[in-house]
């Protein structure tokens, strides 16, 4: 397959760079999609240009674009006719220049330089992007009287029985507002268990901390960071819930 290299500059907004949910990979791909944006507004790469092009696999592309897409920074469709069958909207349409990020996801402007001595500069304020330490914040739209949701309204028993299992209890809002967006299937929630009963497993094995927020996981499909997980149930596995967490 030819490479092809289209443009000296990508573009990637600041909501896109900034996104502590995303991935690097992520955020890369973001910015190749941007180059390869024809005139019409669309990228119509398929799945295996990027793959040669970064050497990924495609399930990492994959996981990649759907990270993406939940986010909202890209939308994906089929296009009638043709050969190239798929497109890919990132928001950036060359001819009309790039497009403005959302009001709460700009930078702030830079704090401008009167020339004077260091001293009488203006300091730049320190963005504290420990958001452990802060309170959740309520969703947009949502008044003073905004009350945290006690379950997620999507098969709120089963988040029970993730929550409880999830080794990081820590920003419970978040990880019930990914719950209700991901709406999981029962045949999911069975690969979600398989892969997190693992992950934690490999986690404990090399002494490391668990420090991924239940949010993070859900939004960006992290039980497909293992390549085994459409394995087929083994004996192991005998009696137990095919639609439910395997350590319940």
């Amino acid at each position: 397959m030819t490479i092809e290299k289209p443009a000296y500059w990508a573009v990637l907004p600041a909501g896109v760079r900034y996104d502590p949910e995303l991935p690097a990979s992520a955020k890369l791909l973001y910015a190749e999609i941007s180059s390869l944006t024809n005139q019409e507004g669309y990228c119509y790469a398929s799945n295996a240009y990027f793959e040669a092009l970064y050497g990924l696999s495609n399930e990492t592309i994959v996981r990649l674009l759907r990270v993406l897409e939940q986010h909202g920074y890209i939308r994906r469709e089929d296009a009638t006719g043709g050969k190239n069958q798929r497109r890919i909207y990132a928001g950036i349409n060359p001819a009309a220049g790039a497009p403005s990020d959302p009001p709460s996801k700009m930078t702030p402007p830079p704090v401008k330089n009167d020339g004077g001595p260091p001293s009488k500069m203006t300091p730049v304020p320190v963005k504290n992007n420990n958001k452990s330490n802060n309170p959740p914040k309520a969703p947009q739209g949502a008044g003073a009287d905004y009350v945290p949701k006690k379950a997620p309204a999507w098969k709120p028993e089963r988040f029970a029985r993730f929550w409880n299992f999830y080794p990081l209890h820590k920003s419970k809002q978040a990880a019930i507002r990914a719950w209700d967006r991901l709406k999981p299937s029962d045949e999911l929630l069975a690969v979600i268990g398989r892969a997190l009963e693992r992950q934690i497993a490999e986690k404990a094995e090399r002494g490391e901390e668990w420090k991924l927020h239940a949010s993070t996981y859900l939004n960006n499909a992290r039980w497909t960071d293992e390549t085994e997980l459409a394995a087929p149930e083994g004996p192991q596995d005998a009696g137990r819930d095919p639609g439910g967490y395997l350590w319940v």
